[in-house]
């Protein structure tokens, strides 16, 4: 389903488009399309929800905004760049610099400080220590963590662990963040301040967020939200975004 002309156009470019996505996968010689023509856009700063039954496709899309997943046919273009052209070192290269990710299972390494787990992606990618030492303490202290930085994931509660996730996902500036259900394994309490804080990162970064979720609250926080059915978008509801200085 193709977006309609008619809707406002936003003041920057996508951060991330796919446009005329298919997907097949093959499970025991039978063929299973779980995509089917897809034209999505992700808008800068913007929150945006992917909504559906188990089997429309979220994850997939997901995987394929996140440069994990190629199509079958149709093109995905994330930060301006064409992720077909790229060879797998350089999309490996590109997904570390361009793309933060949350997971269910906060997928922290255990034997790492909160500190250290944060810092990781940025020793991955050859950061000074002068600029790490800058660099860490100003997520842990934007995500509330401050006075925790020397703790190991196990000595930390759930919502604090997924906090720490949220600091290392945005180590490298990414444009983009994807996040699988990042609510679902936390308490109505703890999710809610999990979603208050994402909303918080997008206003504070100017980074776009794009989740799966069934949250209800998730879903009412969302700036665009996206419905998905069979493979197919079957409806797109946008907010107007606030107009950055």
């Amino acid at each position: 389903m193709t977006e309609p002309n008619t809707e406002q156009p936003a003041v920057r470019g996508p951060v991330a488009l796919l446009t005329g996505v298919e997907k097949t996968y093959t499970m025991d010689s039978v063929s299973v399309p779980v995509i089917k023509g897809v034209d999505i856009l992700v808008r800068p700063a913007c929150f945006t929800v992917l909504l559906g039954p188990s089997g429309s496709g979220k994850t997939t899309l997901l995987n394929m905004f996140g440069c994990i997943d190629k199509p079958d046919k149709g093109e995905v273009i994330v930060a301006d760049c064409k992720v077909a052209a790229l060879s797998d070192d350089e999309l490996s290269d590109f997904r570390a610099k361009n793309i933060g990710f949350i997971f269910q299972n906060f997928n922290l390494l255990p034997v790492l400080s909160a500190y250290e787990n944060v810092e990781y992606p940025l020793l991955l990618a050859g950061k000074s220590a002068k600029a790490r030492g800058e660099r860490v303490p100003r997520l842990l202290e934007a995500v509330g963590l401050a006075d925790l930085a020397k703790n190991l994931p196990g000595q930390l509660s759930g919502g604090q662990r997924q906090r720490v996730a949220i600091a290392r996902a945005l180590a490298r500036k990414p444009k983009l963040v994807i996040a699988d259900e990042p609510t679902a394994n936390l308490d109505s309490v703890t999710g809610a301040s999990i979603l208050a804080l994402m909303r918080h990162m997008v206003n504070r970064f100017e980074i776009s967020f794009i989740f799966s979720s069934h949250d209800r609250e998730v879903i009412k926080a969302a700036d665009d939200t996206i419905f998905l059915k069979d493979g197919l978008v079957q409806n797109i509801k946008r907010k107007p975004l606030r107009s950055t200085p």
